[in-house]
């Protein structure tokens, strides 16, 4: 298989490369100056689009690349800009709208506040030596999201200009993520005011989960079995505790804890076979795929919409609308669609490591699933489905492992035995979440089903225990830009090698 057959594949790439450059060479580089060589490369493609003869085709080509190449350079450029012009010009006063709970650190409280041009500061809030630690938990807790909070700055950094190289890998993901610069207070030198909006989106999603978790806690889900379906349904993981949190990530499963990309995956299957969806006519998807659509995002808005969680379901929304118009679900071109779409909304995404770890998993399965199937030896439907489960857990796991060990110098040896011992326990707690809610009203059957999620939510903690617990449980490995680069293209060229021969074979 050709991926360079693909056309959207051939323009996300330039796209891609161009966005790399201008973060490489943001000090040299003019958005005006971009914009207009974005015009000049247009017009001549605009010019060769409905040529049909062969030169003219190879020239649109040159041309696409080029104007897909400043494109990337142009939005990622535009986006820099944007979010530097909101580094506050007086660093010794700052005002903004709360987007997120404060968070409790060792000594000081963690405020995000927006800014009116929409970029952040983090703020942090010194704890204060005359009061009581329960006095400070009840100030802060008394704060709602968009309140606006006002402070005088003791001192301020800009996320953009840091030179200390310890710090600046840090700084750098703080600015990817709209976040301009990094404040200090102390804790006598602050006030806020109540927000003036009678409805507030965020503050609304909260309150929802608040609520979610308080029915959890009326009704029985407590402890660790708790603290993990919790973080599995609704996203609230301030109650997980710091041994499972490290367990699972060292058993290479700790994106079943965080919502993303992998809970959403689950919710479409689980949906799709509610409205059975693999049986319907081409004519019905439409709705349904909307529904889905509506579904997931209803179900963002409950848990709190965390960014990771809309991002997924900001690219599964895509993918499902790609489908209803090819009838395949994760195609090449699909997935290169929902990445050009989803760079154009956001540029910085490029660099959010959830955001890199999704895109090379559903290009693993993309790549994969096709090949998988027909080299599958029996025609048994649950062979099939077992055979399709762990390839394409390998799969998956050979496309992210590379960048795992790369960002966080580890790698974790036994992620596909995790991930297979624990999907099934996955799928329970998901299903059975989702029938305990829907039967809330029915005592004795709601009990049945929580006995069930507990026993599933303890089992897979147990597991994952005790393959962390291994001594070989991650290997200690940090590769450079150059080796991780050489490594993917050896599993690109690989992939492309067996799955043109499984086509050749059948």
């Amino acid at each position: 298989m050709d991926c360079f057959s693909h056309p959207l594949i051939r323009l996300v790439l330039p796209f891609t490369l161009g966005m790399v450059g201008a973060n490489c060479l943001m000090d040299s580089l003019n958005l005006s100056v971009l914009f207009v060589l974005c015009c000049l490369a247009l017009a001549p493609t605009l010019l060769h689009v409905k040529s049909k003869q062969p030169q003219s085709k190879k020239v649109f080509g040159m041309w696409a690349t080029a104007l897909a190449f400043l494109l990337g350079m142009t939005l990622f450029t535009s986006k820099h800009e944007r979010i530097s012009q909101g580094i506050p010009v007086d660093s010794s006063f700052c005002q903004g709208t709360l987007t997120e709970r404060p968070v409790e650190k060792a000594h000081s409280w963690a405020l995000n506040l927006r800014q009116e041009n929409g970029s952040h500061i983090l703020l942090y809030i010194g704890k204060s030596r005359s009061t009581s630690p329960q006095t400070d938990s009840v100030q802060f807790a008394s704060l709602h999201i968009g309140d606006t909070i006002l402070a005088q700055i003791k001192y301020l950094t800009a996320t953009n200009t840091c030179e200390d190289n310890t710090f600046a890998p840090y700084y750098d993901y703080l600015f990817h993520h709209d976040v301009t610069a990094t404040a200090y207070c102390n804790a006598q030198h602050w006030d806020w005011k109540p927000s003036n909006l009678s409805f507030n989106p965020l503050s609304v999603a909260k309150e929802l989960q608040e609520r979610m978790h308080q029915i959890y806690d009326e009704r029985g889900i407590k402890g660790e079995a708790g603290s993990i379906v919790e973080a599995m349904t609704i996203g609230r993981k301030t109650i997980l505790a710091q041994h499972t949190r490290k367990a699972f990530t060292e058993a290479g499963v700790s994106h079943v804890l965080a919502l993303s990309g992998f809970h959403v995956g689950v919710i479409v299957m689980l949906m799709q076979v509610f409205f059975f969806s693999s049986i319907l006519p081409r004519k019905w998807k439409w709705g349904v795929n909307l529904l889905l659509i509506f579904t997931l995002w209803g179900y963002t808005a409950i848990t709190g919409l965390s960014p990771s969680l809309v991002r997924a379901t900001t690219m599964f929304s895509i993918l499902m609308l790609c489908q209803t118009g090819s009838g395949t679900f994760m195609s090449l071109d699909s997935c290169a669609l929902t990445f050009f779409t989803m760079l154009c909304i956001n540029p910085f995404y490029l660099f959010d490591i959830g955001f890199q770890l999704s895109f090379l998993s559903v290009s693993g399965i993309s790549l994969w699933s096709k090949s998988i199937l027909e080299s599958c030896p029996s025609s048994n439907t649950v062979i099939r489905m077992l055979w399709n489960i762990i390839f394409i857990s390998l799969a998956c796991t050979l496309f992210t492992t590379p960048l795992v060990a790369y960002h966080f110098g580890k790698a974790p040896i036994w992620s596909v035995v995790s991930n297979l011992a624990i999907i099934p326990f996955v799928y329970i707690i998901m299903w059975g979440s989702m029938l305990w809610w829907l039967s809330l009203g029915w005592i004795w059957g709601n009990g049945i089903i929580l006995l069930l999620v507990e026993w599933a939510a303890n089992l897979m903690n147990e597991i994952v225990h005790f393959i962390s617990s291994s001594s070989m449980s991650t290997l200690e490995w940090k590769p450079g830009i150059l080796l991780t680069t050489i490594l993917y293209m050896c599993i690109l060229f690989f992939t492309f090698f067996y799955t043109s021969r499984v086509k050749k074979a059948h």
